[in-house]
């Protein structure tokens, strides 16, 4: 690390993340750890550091399919711009969440997750507190797009704009959120591409969901759990 790096790495998160995504300033593994350091030190993601730097790893993977990044289930933006920071406008990047609250649960989430139904994840601001994340990091622009509204409403009108989709990450936490988006968009998946389901350790009706549509389409990839806690993922064959 030379002394402007140095010097860099010593300011506070908000002066130095104005220039974390500045092309050609510092290196890509110094910009990732002040992205990562920005999300959580202004509580702008729910997700740990681990499954942000995996999901750096797996949109970064040079071996991966063209196509786009999609999210469903952004909150406050925190792994939407994680993936933006990957594209580097290379990519669309896109992202799908209703802002207004999680839905009621359904007979499969057995009870699981009561108290959150209601609860907007983004915070008050909604929408725009995820776009306030894209700006604090530079990362807006026009390949980056934030869609408003049930996924049953949203997805059928963008779905064909979607695909081929490389990266697919599910944090939609309930039964039917989860089922609705595996079957609305696995199919524009390419082949070698990754779908990631944030909360499968967390839930029981996301998981159950998971589960049964793996088993109806015969999939036999193996799921690689990134967070005992929390999340899996698989590569699409």
């Amino acid at each position: 690390m030379n002394s402007f790096q140095r010097r860099l790495f010593s300011v506070s998160i908000p002066v130095a993340s104005k220039v974390v995504i500045a092309s050609g300033l510092v290196p890509e593994s110094l910009a990732l750890r002040w992205l990562i350091k920005g999300l959580k030190a202004e509580k702008r993601t729910l997700v740990n550091r681990r499954r942000l730097e995996s999901l750096y790893a797996v949109c970064s993977n040079p071996s991966l399919p063209v196509g786009s990044f999609v999210e469903c289930g952004v909150a406050q933006g925190g792994c939407t711009a994680m993936m933006a920071f990957v594209a580097r406008r290379q990519r669309p990047v896109w992202g799908f969440d209703s802002f207004e609250g999680m839905p009621p649960l359904t007979e499969e989430d057995e009870g699981q997750g009561k108290k959150a139904v209601g609860t907007v994840a983004a915070g008050p601001d909604g929408l725009q507190a995820a776009q306030q994340t894209l700006d604090r990091f530079r990362l807006t622009h026009e390949s980056v797009k934030l869609v408003k509204g049930w996924f049953e409403d949203t997805l059928p009108h963008y779905v064909t704009q979607l695909e081929p989709i490389a990266v697919l990450r599910l944090d939609s936490d309930w039964y039917k959120s989860t089922r609705y988006c595996l079957e609305a968009l696995y199919d524009r998946v390419a082949p070698g591409g990754v779908v990631i389901i944030d909360d499968y350790h967390a839930f029981i009706g996301c998981r159950k969901a998971v589960d049964e549509f793996r088993l109806k389409r015969n999939l036999h990839s193996p799921l690689i759990t990134t967070d005992a806690r929390s999340e899996v993922r698989w590569q699409k064959t």
